[in-house]
């Protein structure tokens, strides 16, 4: 009741209304005033010599019994050149240019007038002046229901007219209407300029690492295209271009569950356009996505199928995405040398097609990765060096990211575990896409392990298992796995870590992870060294020393020196253990001699003081 004298202006109130009010209203604030508005427009509520009367009785029938169907009412007692007004302006949203409305209006001559009476009813107020005159609906509910008033075929011609006259409009900054364009074409009548914003949203918000909101805007505009019946030959080469872009919102969220099932389904209609353009970079795709899936040799093989038909057409950006992301999967693989000339050769695309900055940071960072595996801590430094570089001068985050990562990597190759766990602690708290905030907790998570911090290493490495569990991340999944069965050893549960980690290295063996595999082989010697020089024990000390040969003839092979040192240096110290001077000494002078070649200043620090200790 203090509401309603507020709303009147009066502490007198006639007795029925306030008794209305109190059984009518409940308490709903803005039924309340909606309810005096009908009344006083009615004119059953005047106001006569300053107080208000009420002219006749107040019946159940007088008033609709909800909120909405007061608004309908009062609309519905509008003028019509004022209702159409409102109508029109409802279409537009519950805010909305006045330029907009005159432009699309056929009541020009009548808008002032029907505005300003609106105004006086309390329908819509003016929102600003500057620097363009702007209107609201008072309250969301009322362009709700003035909107549903309106018949389906009325508002798909006032949503394209508005469109229409927005892109005349705005034509000099049509990017900062690419959403509200979208949404005015998809409920109009041009299903493909609909797509067309839509797309250029998505680009827009994934631009600002909003990529949430770009996956709405590419699943919707890819829900409207799968739809269509009988589409075009240009409209398949659309639905085709559409997957591609979408492809890469996927990818940065990190759903490649979602994103191998997309491409999957649509591998036989892009083969069927024999445009061998669209075809490479989809087979691009389709590899680098199956890379995150775990098969690697089937990634490698549709990588290779891209980059050949990159070459057939000489189509720079096909060769470009098809090399930069070989370079990944070759480094994975073992191929360590083609790795870095895949990378190079996607380098060089960079000053071709100097708008992508992709094509800049993301070969970079794979050469990085293949220099870790190499065990080259000077290049992978100055890797990471010209990543954090690049994308400080270019406001790009992810090469930021990329950057730390690279960092962190160099750090690892060193012995520095805690300046690991820095760096990629700071490639985290950079990044702003869900997959980049989660593979750089890979160096920390081993870091942590390697320095006793066992509870630190577990709670990092099983939020990301579950993350990849749930996108279908296989490639990055494993390296977590392998922390937590180390964790389990470290916590005495050593007969389920050896398990545990022993499935990981059969999965390895079996997907062609070479690399990775001797890292894991490495490990699993480590941990059988520790029970042998702890328990004397015969039969670690001979699965130690098996573990380090297969770990050693696999870095050989693939170059892989970051590994050979580390297996080396373990030897030694399993020789040693085992009263095998001669060997210790041997294989330690072996492992110098490759931390010398990587510049590994921690690690070659800690091989001279084994090979010191040898006497």
């Amino acid at each position: 009741l203090n509401m309603l004298g507020s709303l009147l202006k009066t502490e007198t109130i006639p007795i029925e209304l306030r008794r209305f009010i109190q059984e009518k209203v409940e308490g709903n604030p803005f039924y309340m005033e909606e309810v005096i508005n009908s009344l006083i427009e009615t004119e059953t509520l005047i106001r006569d010599n300053g107080t208000w009367k009420l002219t006749r009785p107040i019946g159940e029938s007088d008033l609709p019994s909800t909120v909405q169907g007061v608004i309908s009412a009062r609309v519905d007692r509008l003028e019509r050149e004022t209702k159409r007004v409102l109508q029109e302006a409802s279409v537009i949203g519950r805010a909305f240019l006045y330029q907009i409305l005159d432009k699309m209006t056929e009541l020009k001559e009548h808008i002032d007038r029907c505005l300003t009476g609106l105004e006086r009813l309390d329908l819509i107020r003016t929102r600003s002046l500057q620097p363009d005159l702007e209107y609201m609906f008072k309250h969301p509910l009322t362009q709700e229901v003035v909107y549903n008033g309106l018949l389906k075929k009325e508002r798909q011609v006032i949503h394209e007219k508005i469109a229409l006259v927005m892109e005349q409009l705005f034509h000099d900054r049509l990017s900062e209407f690419y959403e509200t364009l979208a949404f005015h074409f998809k409920n109009g009548q041009s299903l493909l300029k609909a797509i067309d914003y839509l797309r250029k949203s998505g680009a827009k918000s994934l631009k600002r690492y909003s990529v949430d909101e770009s996956n709405k805007y590419y699943k919707e505009a890819f829900d409207l295209l799968s739809r269509k019946p009988d589409r075009t030959r240009e409209e398949e080469q659309l639905f085709i271009d559409l997957i591609l872009d979408w492809a890469d919102v996927l990818y940065y969220i990190g759903d490649f569950k979602k994103l191998e099932e997309l491409l999957r389904a649509h591998e036989d209609l892009v083969e069927s356009l024999h445009d061998k353009e669209r075809l490479g970079m989809f087979y691009a795709w389709l590899g680098w996505c199956l890379a995150f899936r775990e098969p690697s040799n089937e990634a490698y093989e549709y990588l290779s199928k891209a980059l050949k038909l990159g070459e057939e057409i000489g189509n720079q950006q096909v060769i470009g995405y098809a090399c930069t992301w070989l370079t990944w999967v070759s480094a994975e693989l073992g191929f360590l040398d083609e790795a870095i000339l895949s990378g190079k050769k996607a380098y060089e695309k960079a000053d071709i097609i100097k708008s992508d900055q992709y094509l800049y940071f993301k070969p970079l960072a794979g050469m990085g990765y293949a220099y870790w595996y190499k065990g080259d801590t000077k290049k992978l430094l100055e890797v990471g060096k010209k990543l954090l570089e690049f994308g400080n001068m270019h406001s790009n985050i992810r090469s930021i990211v990329m950057g730390y990562y690279m960092m962190s990597f160099s750090a690892y190759v060193d012995g520095d575990f805690l300046l690991g766990i820095k760096y990629s602690n700071q490639a985290v708290e950079a990044a702003l896409d869900p997959f980049y905030a989660i593979f750089p907790k890979v160096t920390a998570a081993f870091c942590y392990a390697l320095t006793g911090q066992v509870e630190e290493a577990q709670e990092t490495a099983q939020k990301a298992v579950n993350f990849c569990q749930e996108t279908g991340n296989g490639w990055v999944y494993r390296w977590f796995s392998v922390v937590l069965g180390v964790v389990s050893v470290f916590k005495g549960d050593i007969s389920q870590g050896l398990k545990m980690l022993e499935a990981d290295l059969s999965l390895l063996l079996k997907n062609g992870r070479r690399p990775f595999y001797a890292a894991v082989g490495h490990t699993l010697g480590s941990i059988y060294l520790q029970m042998a020089q702890a328990q004397e024990d015969s039969s670690a000390s001979k699965k130690a020393e098996d573990y380090f040969n297969k770990v050693i003839e696999v870095a050989k092979e693939i170059g892989a020196n970051c590994i050979l040192g580390m297996a080396y240096l373990d030897l030694g110290l399993l020789h040693k253990a085992m009263g095998e001077k001669d060997q210790a000494r041997k294989c330690i002078s072996s492992a110098i001699q490759v931390f010398e070649e990587c510049e590994a200043e921690t690690r070659l620090k800690q091989a001279k003081e084994a090979l010191a200790s040898l006497g």
